[in-house]
């Protein structure tokens, strides 16, 4: 169990990378590869006319894949 009380895998990096690509391929069967992992990221939507930045509801983890 880690600090936080939540029970962690005990995976390495390539089994991550393995079980993340078939997840991904449950949802597009033409995905070949992950190219690159982000943990975390958040989407902002910036608006011309006022010149600043808005938080949208879409965060989570990003994947760059090879199709």
């Amino acid at each position: 169990m880690s600090q936080t009380g939540k029970l962690m895998p005990n995976l390495d990096q390539n089994s991550t990378k393995l079980l993340n690509l078939t997840v991904l391929q449950r949802i597009d069967i033409f995905i070949e590869e992950i190219l690159i992992t982000v943990a975390h990221v958040t989407f902002y939507e910036f608006n011309i006319e006022l010149n600043q930045w808005s938080r949208k509801d879409v965060e989570g983890s990003l994947f760059v894949v090879k199709r």
